[in-house]
């Protein structure tokens, strides 16, 4: 073959080459290869998610967690949701490499530069982390943006109707997606109605792809509703609830601000070049992206969150460069000098983050590049197919897993149907018990008296179920009964304690449901940092309400980052002070068992007995809340705290298998 030869043949091979490659290579990231569940007890929901999807479950009735009816598709393995799992990802990688491809082409006119722009932005989106469909949900919705007030011009294209229409179904997947494609489908709406003024028509085709994708889960339309009721309430309070910090937070987050400021203004000039002042729309849609990639990554600092948020910074820069870069190859030297700084600053800043996160979980080889590199290794490129060849791989994985949950969490064995509290469910999946799951799957999600509340009328309906697996293990140091505080009555006055010898508690229903009733008995406004004496009781519980209510600014804190953290400082009456529990204020007005201090199953056993001897000494007589913050300011609540108090009174139980010694004074 002569040169002149070649060189007819490779531009036409390259022009199927290229883009057909790059498909393939998206879809072995998109597609569900991970071999779930995985062994971490936090992450057992991914098993319900799956679970829920088999057995038709009602969202918004009988699951209300921070995930819809298509969840499953988050992550995980599960044998009789594989091939849904694997068709719908099919389907999805195809509409974000077309609209990826349209993209990629608007930042440059050469085949090979698009080719690599759009191997880097798919490699990134579909990173394997623990997190890595909140990185391509990112993505997905930068496309979306970019797509409608960059690439596309005239009128809708049959990629734009494909990308909002397949959107429906990822905003049925979690609902901070939901929010994030709904803020993006609004600022097109109002692009399309003043300034092309025409038919805003994804202000109905996104509406109706969510009903399509909920009538096709197996939803009833009557629940739609509640469904985004409950959702919305689980993410308000998740920042409240779930806010932690790390020492070196603030310079990260600084930095990361600066980042992202910079991308929003280079962003926003080439908007401003492209459509003058209509560029308020795809500003506010970017800034909205931006806002709650910084949440996700900072509202709860780990280093999971942390490395998410840097590669959703990471793909947000590349999205940014497709727009910005063909309006600045035109300007000054100078405004491309800005450019490429802000994009190897903000790459380093990446991959240092990365780096160190991964060292801090003691994987210190880990580096960000190298991650990449691995996603283009032909064996993960092929996996689809070797997948689909053979199932049974993943099944023996899957079989594997599950032993190894049976042996991190032992269970005794239950007949009928079973939930677990606080939220280790995996044990349950592992052993193949009759799951019956609370609304609020997991104890540390009823963030709100009224998801509280769903759970604890859950236990006085008729679904309530047979047996339940109770442990005491409250997440971020919270006060022990803090979680899920409106169930404790119901599980004291509902369910027999069966079996005490094992890692959980076996509570049996009650054939007869006994009563509880709360009698009050103070009301008082306290101060934080005051020391408040609780009354003086004689065996009998202390059950407490209380109203923390932020300011203005914590208001505005909670919207753009997050409050301080609350804490709890006790006195017991064998005279020792524990330092510090945390507090929510959501989780605080519904209600909870403030005194004694049930910290262990050992002491529930005691409480359900009304055996006061084995709970000497941890009658809580006072009590101090303060803020968790170096300098104690407290600007983000407001300065008084009110306290309501009531007695506790409920029928105690006998047991009949139990270590306990039996209440010689009842």
């Amino acid at each position: 073959m002569t040169a002149g030869q070649l060189s007819k043949i490779l531009p036409k091979a390259g022009k199927w080459l290229l883009p057909s490659s790059a498909f393939i290579y998206l879809l072995s990231l998109f597609f569900p290869g991970a071999c779930g569940p995985l062994t971490s007890p936090d992450a057992s929901w991914e098993l319900v998610l799956h679970s829920a999807f088999s057995r038709h479950l009602q969202f918004g009735r009988d699951i209300v967690f921070t995930f819809g009816p298509w969840g499953f598709l988050y992550g995980g393995y599960y044998p009789t949701t594989f091939l849904i799992s694997a068709l719908a990802w099919t389907m999805l990688a195809f509409v974000f490499w077309w609209a990826g491809w349209r993209v990629a082409n608007h930042f440059s006119s050469s085949r090979l530069f698009a080719w690599l722009w759009f191997i880097g932005f798919a490699g990134i989106a579909g990173m394997w982390i623990d997190q890595s469909f909140d990185v391509r949900m990112t993505g997905w919705a930068l496309l979306l943006l970019f797509l409608h007030f960059f690439v596309e011009e005239g009128r809708i294209s049959a990629l734009q109707i494909l990308l909002v229409f397949a959107s429906g179904m990822l905003a049925l997947v979690k609902f901070t997606a939901l929010i994030e494609i709904a803020v993006v489908v609004g600022v097109i709406a109002a692009d399309d109605a003043f300034r092309r003024r025409r038919f805003p028509w994804v202000s109905i085709l996104f509406p109706s792809s969510i009903l399509f994708f909920w009538i096709l889960a197996g939803q009833q339309l009557g629940l739609l509703w509640p469904f985004l009721r409950h959702s919305w309430a689980l993410a308000g309070g998740y920042t409240e609830a779930m806010t932690w910090n790390m020492p070196e937070e603030i310079e990260v987050v600084i930095f990361t601000l600066l980042a992202m400021a910079a991308l929003f203004a280079l962003t926003s000039y080439a908007a401003w070049e492209k459509c003058r002042f209509s560029a308020i729309f795809p500003a506010t849609g970017l800034g909205a992206i931006l806002l709650l990639s910084f949440k996700h990554g900072y509202v709860r600092y780990d280093q999971i969150h942390e490395v998410t948020a840097v590669l959703e910074l990471l793909l947000v820069t590349l999205g940014c460069q497709a727009v910005i870069w063909p309006v600045l190859h035109k300007k000054s030297w100078g405004a491309r000098a800005v450019n490429f700084v802000t994009l190897a600053v903000i790459y380093l800043f990446c991959s240092f983050t990365f780096n160190r996160c991964y060292s801090e979980q003691n994987f210190p080889d880990e580096r960000l590049w190298e991650h990449f590199a691995q996603t283009l290794n032909i064996k993960n490129i092929l996996m689809p197919a070797t997948l689909l060849g053979n199932p049974e791989h993943l099944r023996d994985i899957y079989a594997e897993n599950l032993a190894e949950v049976r042996g991190k969490f032992p269970m005794p064995p239950v007949e009928g149907t079973v939930d677990v509290y606080p939220w280790k469910i995996a044990g349950l999946f592992s052993r193949n018990m009759q799951y019956d799951p609370r609304p609020v799957i997991q104890s540390y999600s009823a963030y709100t008296p009224e998801l509280a509340e769903l759970n604890a009328g859950h236990l006085r309906s008729d679904h309530a179920p047979e047996n339940i697996l109770f442990d005491i293990d409250p997440m971020d140091a919270k006060f022990p009964s803090l979680e899920d505080g409106l169930s404790w009555p119901e599980l004291l006055t509902r369910y027999d304690i069966s079996d005490t010898t094992g890692a959980f508690l076996l509570l049996k229903r009650a054939a007869t449901p006994r009563q509880h009733r709360l009698t009050p008995l103070d009301e008082a406004t306290i101060h934080f940092g005051q020391t408040f004496a609780l009354p003086a009781m004689t065996n009998a519980p202390l059950w407490a309400e209380m109203e923390i209510n932020k300011s203005i600014l914590g208001n505005l804190a909670s919207i753009f980052y997050k409050p301080s953290i609350l804490r709890l400082r006790i006195s017991l009456r064998n005279g020792r002070q524990l330092f510090y529990y945390r507090l929510v204020p959501g989780m605080m007005r519904g209600g909870f068992l403030l005194s004694p201090l049930i910290n262990d199953k050992k002491s529930f056993v005691a409480l359900a007995t009304n055996y006061w001897h084995g709970l000497a000494g941890l009658d809580v007589t006072a009590i101090n809340i303060s803020v968790a913050t170096k300098s104690g300011s407290t600007f983000c609540y407001q300065p008084t705290i009110k306290l309501r108090l009531y007695r506790l009174d409920f029928p105690p139980q006998d047991l009949i298998d139990t270590n306990a010694e039996p209440d010689k004074t009842r």
